[in-house]
């Protein structure tokens, strides 16, 4: 078993997902205000549909590419399909999820603040956001042995 592989794989996605997640957070933070319009319970029910429907989608992904290697072996669908999930999916979920580098990083109720969202707003769409962070890391580790799957096998 080639773990190794699979090691670099997480590696590699961690370091995309912590450079890209500052460039998307921007934008996915400024739709969620948006979207909440001054209202909590409106910022909570958008976060939960627009992660939930990228979860949705991502998870599809990765079985569609688990399907398609084992009933036709055709590795040219599966290696795209585990790569797509890594590059914009896992990027994608961080950006809600908690920062251990307060010091160096805002807190995304911060980041929210300063869009023009109220406290109140910004805290309950980045609970809302909190599992759905978790769920993106999960999907990371499956996506990384889907990826390397053929090599895991041999």
């Amino acid at each position: 078993m080639k773990a190794w592989l699979v090691v670099s794989l997480l590696v590699v996605t961690i370091g995309w997902t912590v450079w890209s997640q500052a460039r998307l957070q921007h934008h996915v933070l400024g739709f969620l205000v948006r979207r909440a319009d001054g209202s909590a319970r409106r910022g909570t029910v958008a976060t939960h549909l627009l992660q939930g429907t990228a979860a949705l989608l991502a998870v599809s992904a990765l079985v569609a590419a688990v399907v398609v290697e084992m009933n036709f072996n055709a590795v040219w669908l599966r290696i795209p399909l585990a790569a797509l999930v890594l590059i914009a999916y896992v990027p994608f979920a961080a950006t809600l999820g908690r920062t251990k580098l307060r010091k160096i990083r805002r807190p995304v109720q911060e980041r929210m603040q300063q869009l023009g969202a109220p406290s109140e707003v910004a805290d309950a769409i980045a609970r809302a956001g909190r599992p759905w962070s978790l769920f993106g890391t999960l999907v990371m580790l499956a996506a990384a042995l889907v990826l390397s799957w053929h090599h895991m096998r041999t």
